[in-house]
This record gives structure tokens, sequence and C-alpha cells, in this order.
């Protein structure tokens, strides 16, 4: 769902995984589980700095098939409640004048045995933008993590 807040536009996704919230959590702030399932179907990720910490940084690079193009995502923890929370700032390197830093904020919620992972993407000055982050996380996390946990 796309809306606006304050002139921004706000993306949320919710996915639920046949997963607990721990072994969710865990794909998500551990370099060695992350780099198995992040990005899109066919893309290699490499992370070169993942500091899983308030104030922490990350970098990740998502090089595509056949030896494509790399697209390099970098950010800032902000928030971190273990197994509840995960907030960050995003911004890719290579999007000319689509480049700008926005907000991630993940809850992890238990529902019936399950994970529901609620996602809110804001501060997108760009419709255009935030429509390719929108296909761009359902690619990810209904191939990518859903194979991954499930």
């Amino acid at each position: 769902m796309i809306t606006m807040l304050n002139g921004k536009y706000v993306l949320t996704l919710q996915h639920v995984y046949n997963a607990s919230k721990e072994r969710v959590f865990l794909a998500w702030t551990k370099k060695e589980q992350l780099e198995q399932w992040w990005g899109l179907v066919g893309f290699t990720t490499t992370v070169e700095i993942m500091n899983v910490a308030v104030g922490g940084k990350y970098l990740f690079h998502m090089q595509a098939p056949n030896g494509g193009m790399v697209f390099t995502l970098e950010g800032q923890y902000v928030e971190i409640v273990q197994n509840e929370k995960l907030s960050f700032t995003w911004k890719w390197m290579n999007e000319g004048d689509d480049a700008e830093e926005t907000l991630v904020t993940i809850d992890f919620v238990e529902k019936d045995n399950q994970t529901e992972l609620v996602i809110t993407h804001s501060a997108f000055a760009k419709m255009n933008v935030v429509k390719r982050h929108n296909n761009n996380w359902n690619n990810n996390l209904e191939n990518g993590l859903l194979n991954y946990v499930n």
C-alpha cells in the first residue's frame, strides 16, 4: 500500500512466514544469513559492512545475473529491538537523480506460530521510485526470504 505523509510517499508491506520471529529476525541481522536470500531473483548479494547496532552502518552490493551491473545500498541502523523491530536508513549509491535517503522500519509480529513482517519504507519524494521499491520488495520477500526461512 502506498500512502502519503507530510508530502512524502510511504510504502507499507505485510508478509507472513512459517517461521519464528527469532529465525526471521536473524535472517535480517546476521551477515551470513542475509547474503543467502537478499536481493531480486537471480541477484547475488555481498555484504561489505553490516554492523547491526544503533548507529552502525551497512553496505551491500547486489550483482545482477550473468555479471551485470552491481547495485550498492548503504545505510545506518536507527532502532533495534531484538526479535521485534529493526529500523534503518536506506540509500542506493547508483540511482543518479533518483538517489534519496529513505527510512525502513520492520516490525516482527508473532501470529499463530508464524511471523508477520510489517515493513514501512518511508520518505520517498517520487512516485516512480516508491513503485519500483514496491515491486522489488515484493520480489525479494516473496522469493528470497520466503524460501530461506520456510
